[in-house]
Formats: structure tokens, sequence, C-alpha cells
């Protein structure tokens, strides 16, 4: 059984060599300025490569784009593989458990500056009109959204109609801004940054389980 109370340790990098190289600037790249705000040209610079390189590997923007979600996929698996570990979802810590596999694979990455530049991008094309044109969330994310569905409308039974969508959602917004730690700082005299996990499963949770059954 995974442990429910610590975030998932020593994820997969993305892949090394000549190509791993450009991905991991392409990320960067595209989280400080979009997809249609970025080049290839600008890819390249980045990672010390030609530009002739990038296009060999990746071919067109909207390909290496895709890529990188792609060599990321291994965070989306994580969070299915734990969801699947939910066999009991009457058990006491079924939603706990169920939180835990939504978030913990995606906050493990906020840890490690190398992987922070993704965990920004995943916010940027949610949150952006035209990524419905790319398919990016259509074809890699939603497939874990509705296993995340299902497996919270077995846990959280008798909900009406579209809470369990709309809970998903919700709690997608709360994670994927929880990539930007800096401006916590502005709001608080304290150092809180370190709790940012415990207070997004708290928070999460309990906007979930405030809707009672049947209303």
């Amino acid at each position: 059984m995974t442990d429910s109370t610590n975030p998932v340790r020593g994820t997969r990098k993305p892949n090394r060599g000549r190509a791993g190289q450009i991905l991991r600037a392409a990320e960067k790249i595209f989280a400080q300025k979009g997809f249609d705000g970025a080049t290839m040209r600008e890819v390249a610079d980045a990672a010390g490569v030609g530009l002739s390189l990038v296009v060999y590997h990746f071919t067109t923007k909207d390909g290496l784009y895709r890529s990188i979600f792609e060599a990321r996929q291994y965070v989306n698996d994580e969070r299915l593989t734990r969801l699947e570990t939910i066999t009991d979802t009457a058990a006491p810590d079924a939603l706990d458990r169920l939180i835990a596999a939504f978030v913990d694979p995606v906050l493990a990455m906020h840890t490690e500056p190398e992987n922070v530049s993704f965990a920004r991008l995943v916010l940027r094309e949610a949150a952006d009109p035209s990524s419905q044109q790319r398919s990016v969330i259509k074809d890699l994310f939603d497939p874990m959204a509705r296993a995340f569905i299902t497996k919270l409308d077995a846990v959280l039974p008798g909900r009406p109609a579209g809470f369990h969508e709309w809970a998903y959602l919700f709690s997608v917004g709360a994670l994927t801004l929880s990539a930007f730690d800096d401006r916590i700082d502005n709001l608080s005299d304290h150092d809180i940054s370190g709790r940012k996990h415990e207070f997004l499963r708290r928070y999460i949770t309990a906007a979930l389980r405030h809707q009672p059954a049947g209303s």
C-alpha cells in the first residue's frame, strides 16, 4: 500500500542526451513565454545547440511542445497507479488516499528546480484558451482526469450531477497554482512555504467533503 502521508520521491527524469537537453531548455522557455510567445530558435539558444538539431529531433514547434508533455507523462502514470491501489472506496482513508494520488506526484516535482518549469508550464497550458487546438490536455491529461472522477464518484457517491467533474477542475486549479511559491512571501510575515503540501491536501479534501450527499 502506498503511504498517503508522504509525497512521491525519485520520479524518473526526462530523456538525457541532446534531445533531453533540448526538452529541458524548451520547458523553461515555454513556461516563461507560453506556446505562442516562444520560438524554436530561443529554445536552441537556451539549449546551446543549433536550430537545425532542434528541427531534426522534433520537426516543428508543435512537435517539440508535445514532446515535453510526453516525456513527463510518467507523472500522470504514477497518479493512475496510485489510484488503482484504492480498491476499498468505503474505507475511512479512501478520500485522503485519493487526494494524495492526485497531488503528491505533482508536488514532488516542486522540490527540484529542474522540474518546477514543467509544473508552471502545465498551468500555462491548462489556462490557455487555445490549448484545445493542441490537444495536449485532451490526450495526455484527460484519461487521468476521467479515472480520478470515476474514483471520486465511488468514494463520494450520491453527489449532485456535475459535482465530481467540477470538483476535479477546481482541484486542478488549486494544484497548478501551487507551482508559484514566490507570492506567498509577500502575503505572510512567517516562513510557511514548507507547509504548502500539508495545506493543499487539507484544502482540497475539506472542499470535497463539504458537499453533502444528495444536496
